[in-house]
């Protein structure tokens, strides 16, 4: 695919995130459920690849009950329910399945949970102080996804400059020790000014989480490269020009919404 094509792709998603992002509300939502539903759809199919296709009664549910769970009541124990359900009636419903029934079952969990619960996260930090009327937790998620992808960026140039030594060549033959590095010293200096600057965070707080926005964004290109190899697949679909599918792009995103969210809980915003 030539290289006007990719960029082109590329400028579209990031606008369309962009306008998601500013719109906020119902807006947001959906473009956050259309995401989440298109991810689970492609990994259904590479799971389907490896003998283990998970129910689709048990996956989009629960995908979009633990995608949507901040949205409700605070009283309301949404993640309880959800997961209670997905066990026991998730279980039941699968007995008639002739065919790895419970493995299959598993991975309708596993998938929601990686999807799912991981993306709900970002709902969280949108609102976070959710009165307020400066929109704090827009700059939180802007920050963070600005970091995630100047570490993709630099990660791709600095290892077509400098990489010579493979980084979990199993998994993803093309990536170098250099280019991760380079990814990751970008994605820590984003962090690192942004959130010290936007949210007033001290500096060394800002730091720290810019390096676990850095690992995390490269471990969850890792976990999905890992996922399409054990699938035999390059791609998790064809629905974007130049880029693959969802899961190809969304995935150094998908793991940082519980792990910023978490980070900010217990040692910066508590």
């Amino acid at each position: 695919m030539n290289l006007g094509v990719r960029v082109g792709s590329a400028l579209v998603l990031a606008g369309a995130l962009a306008a998601a992002l500013v719109l906020g509300g119902v807006v947001l939502y959906t473009v956050l459920g259309l995401a989440v539903m298109g991810g689970l759809w492609e990994l259904s199919q590479l799971l389907g690849r490896m003998q283990a296709a998970p129910p689709p009664w048990v996956l989009y549910p629960l995908g979009g009950w633990l995608l949507y769970r901040y949205l409700l009541p605070a009283d309301v124990p949404a993640l309880e329910l959800g997961l209670g359900a997905a066990v026991a009636l998730g279980l039941l419903s699968v007995l008639p399945l002739r065919d790895r029934a419970v493995l299959r079952w598993a991975t309708a969990v596993g998938g929601a949970l990686y999807l799912g619960l991981s993306f709900g996260y970002y709902i969280a930090l949108l609102r976070w102080h959710g009165a307020d009327q400066q929109r704090f937790g827009l700059r939180i998620v802007a920050v963070v996804l600005a970091g995630a992808m100047a570490g993709d960026i630099c990660a791709l140039f600095a290892g077509r400059l400098l990489g010579r030594h493979p980084f979990f060549p199993r998994i993803s033959p093309r990536k170098t020790v250099e280019g991760a590095i380079g990814g990751l010293i970008a994605s820590v200096v984003v962090v690192t000014v942004g959130e010290t600057w936007l949210l007033g965070l001290p500096l060394w707080q800002s730091a720290l989480l810019g390096l676990a926005v850095g690992v995390t964004a490269q471990g969850g290109d890792l976990v999905e490269s890992a996922i399409k190899r054990a699938a035999g697949e390059k791609d998790s679909s064809r629905l974007i020009p130049g880029h693959g599918g969802l899961l190809d792009r969304l995935d150094s995103l998908v793991l940082l919404g519980p792990v910023v969210y978490c980070y900010l809980r217990v040692v910066a915003l508590p």
